[in-house]
């Protein structure tokens, strides 16, 4: 019997149009520049890695002054704009918790994240928040899926996980867990009716 289950946030339940325009346009550069950039030394941000490491490069790759308020302001602006759910994304956690299941949210996301998510409307809808800068651990690790387990009290066979992933998927089955690589929401809630979930 499925006890909780665990969404990525990224792409799994957020998957924000406006990303790389609303930061472009901020550091004032164009979308293509910044696509080529923002994923550089992406993990070690996640990983927890300081605003300031992170872009400090970017920004002057794209010959920008650095502007230390502007470092802090742009992983602000990333965070809260991977922290917009779309509507059947936030129905899927409702629907979730209505059924009485834990619902999680285990992220591979930078400090920004952990700030941006718990001010998040959607936050009420979540029992527990697991992001990786937080953690120390990142994705696929066998220690954050087992770190996870702990915290929320249950073995792997009670935990369902959904991530976009394949290597996070595989990390979750070695766990133990039930996982799904999502494709869309619209199969996942297959797959989370065909676990009894919802």
């Amino acid at each position: 019997m499925i006890k909780a289950v665990v969404f990525d946030l990224g792409e799994v339940l957020a998957s924000p149009p406006s990303l790389w325009s609303t930061l472009a346009m901020r550091i004032g550069t164009t979308e293509d520049q910044l696509d080529t950039l923002y994923w550089n030394d992406r993990d070690a941000y996640d990983a927890g890695a300081s605003a300031t490491r992170y872009w400090t490069p970017i920004v002057e790759s794209l010959g920008r002054p650095k502007d230390t308020e502007q470092l802090d302001e742009l992983a602000d602006l990333d965070a809260r704009t991977w922290s917009e759910l779309r509507p059947s994304a936030r129905q899927l956690l409702r629907d979730c918790r209505a059924s009485g299941t834990t619902v999680a949210i285990l992220s591979n996301s930078p400090h920004a994240m952990q700030i941006a998510a718990d001010r998040a409307p959607w936050r009420n809808d979540v029992d527990h928040l697991f992001i990786s800068a937080t953690m120390g651990l990142m994705k696929p690790d066998p220690e954050i899926y087992a770190a996870v387990a702990e915290s929320l009290a249950l073995t792997g066979s009670h935990i369902a996980f959904i991530d976009d992933k394949q290597k996070n998927i595989d990390g979750a089955v070695n766990a133990g867990w039930h996982a799904h690589l999502w494709v869309d929401d619209a199969d996942t809630r297959a797959w989370l009716v065909g676990l009894g979930v919802v």
